[in-house]
């Protein structure tokens, strides 16, 4: 998904022919990705290490076993030892699963290379916990909880998590509930998913500014207080 020329105009001027029916201020930021999801190929790396020899002993491989194969050789018949003890045995048997331990993590863990793959395997709840950070941190970033009557509101829409956000400052919060911009989201994101984003985007700014008019109105000596256009970060 990506938002041309054409798009870009046509939110900036879905923002100002909505601001001229409230005095509250329409936000709009697109950001390519929320977060690195790198580090998550890490966990599942640990996560692999540590249960491929748990479920190979629950099947019943053991440091012993293993070890003995290394340490005993079938010859002509003849079962041939290197005089090692059942302890050796144990402690080569160990090293080997170490070193399949490390090998495992470092074959999982190299897909972190691939920002795409990383973000794939990310839980769902982790990214949407990363999207509402980086909402708010925006949020408060541009200034939108300095408006006059904290009327700011911010459309925040990641594209790489195929997830957005509404942040509405305290003002317009104790007035609209949090149902009323889930359903303002749930339109972005239907037409989002239909590679129809812009047109997403500009739903969610005329239905703001209609819930906006209903509870702050235009006043005559309402003063644009930011930028009418989409903001690419």
């Amino acid at each position: 998904m990506h938002l041309s020329a054409e798009d870009k105009a046509a939110i900036g001027q879905a923002i100002e022919a909505a601001e001229t029916k409230t005095s509250g201020e329409i936000f709009v930021l697109v950001s390519a990705r929320t977060a690195d999801y790198r580090w998550i190929m890490l966990f599942y790396g640990a996560l692999v290490a540590i249960l491929v020899p748990l479920i190979g002993m629950a099947f019943g491989l053991n440091p012993l076993t293993l070890g003995s194969v290394f340490t005993h050789w079938q010859a002509g018949g003849w079962n041939v030892g290197f005089g090692a003890t059942p302890a050796d045995e144990a402690a080569t048997g160990m090293v080997l699963i170490l070193a399949a331990q490390a090998i495992l993590f470092m074959l999982v863990s190299a897909l972190d290379l691939q920002p795409d793959i990383a973000a794939k395997l990310t839980p769902a709840w982790i990214q949407r916990q990363q999207v509402h950070r980086a909402a708010r941190d925006q949020f408060l970033a541009h200034g939108l909880h300095q408006t006059t009557g904290k009327t700011g509101v911010l459309i925040f829409v990641s594209l790489a998590e195929h997830k957005a956000e509404i942040i509405a400052d305290a003002g317009i919060h104790t007035k609209v509930s949090r149902t009323v911009w889930r359903e303002v989201i749930g339109k972005l994101v239907i037409a989002a998913r239909d590679q129809k984003l812009a047109h997403g985007i500009i739903l969610a700014i005329e239905d703001s500014a209609a819930i906006l008019a209903e509870h702050f109105p235009r006043q005559d000596d309402d003063v644009d207080e930011l930028p009418n256009k989409v903001i690419m970060i």
